[in-house]
């Protein structure tokens, strides 16, 4: 008796069966690839869209801090430098106690605000900028910042080992120790921790401290020395208000670039 063996239908596949797989394949992969490259895209947008976000609020502190130092500082060269006109050509006597309750002597220095930029310049993460204009601009912004800065830091250098020196040799120590009655009235709880005592001692000596600053006549060098200290004071605070000047247009026209990309 004879045995008939079956034959299946799964002979040899066709040359184009290999093909059709090896396309489903490929695009299978493909749009893995595109998906992926989508979501990286997608999370690289948000990051980019979140440093934004982040260093604009450090932006407009910077602004905010160069609203005040430009108008303190503006202030402050005219008052030495009308200062060093008076004192250096007009040669008369300087009323001791009008100036000391007059001058100035705060340093007004600008302290960039870079956290966010030092974040995503230590991480690598500038690179999720994809806009070439606008991180162009950061660049050269935080460039500037750290110029503003440093000359800032020159001004109080030069404040510090050459303006204070000087007024302190040519004045009198009761020009230091004045208070005004304004000032005075003014004093709170912080001034007699910083201080303690200074409102006792000074109303005990206020009298001796009013008589020495009436009685002191300034000599031709002494007030050619305080000219100077004042021109120089001037010159160094010019440079610097000069910077931020500049400092803070390029702000303004950063934090415009940066609305029309980002709609902050």
């Amino acid at each position: 008796m004879e045995v008939h063996h079956s034959h299946g239908h799964g002979g040899p596949k066709k040359w184009k069966e290999y093909i059709a797989e090896f396309l489903m394949l490929f695009l299978a992969v493909s749009m893995g690839f595109v998906a992926e490259n989508i979501r990286e895209k997608h999370v690289e947008n948000e990051r980019s869209e979140e440093l934004m976000h982040s260093f604009v609020a450090d932006l407009k502190e910077n602004q905010l801090q160069l609203d005040s130092l430009i108008t303190n500082n503006s202030r402050i060269a005219y008052y030495f430098d009308s200062l060093a006109f008076n004192h250096g050509f007009v040669k008369k006597q300087i009323d001791l106690k009008a100036l000391a309750e007059t001058i100035d002597l705060w340093v007004y220095r600008f302290v960039n605000k870079k956290t966010i930029f030092e974040q995503m310049k230590n991480t690598g993460a500038l690179r999720y900028i994809q806009d070439k204009e606008i991180l162009s601009a950061v660049l050269r912004y935080e460039e500037n910042s750290n110029f503003a800065e440093t000359r800032s830091l020159m001004e109080a250098d030069q404040y510090n080992n050459e303006f204070r020196p000087a007024i302190a040799k040519t004045l009198p120590l009761a020009f230091s120790k004045y208070i005004s009655d304004d000032g005075l009235k003014s004093m709170d709880k912080m001034d007699t921790i910083v201080h303690p005592g200074r409102y006792e001692n000074y109303n005990k000596y206020n009298d001796a401290i009013k008589k020495e600053l009436e009685n002191t006549k300034l000599t031709s060098e002494q007030m050619n020395t305080l000219a100077k200290a004042w021109h120089f004071r001037q010159e160094r605070i010019a440079v610097g208000l000069r910077y931020q000047i500049k400092l803070k247009e390029q702000g303004s026209e950063l934090l415009k670039l940066i609305e029309q990309k980002y709609n902050h």
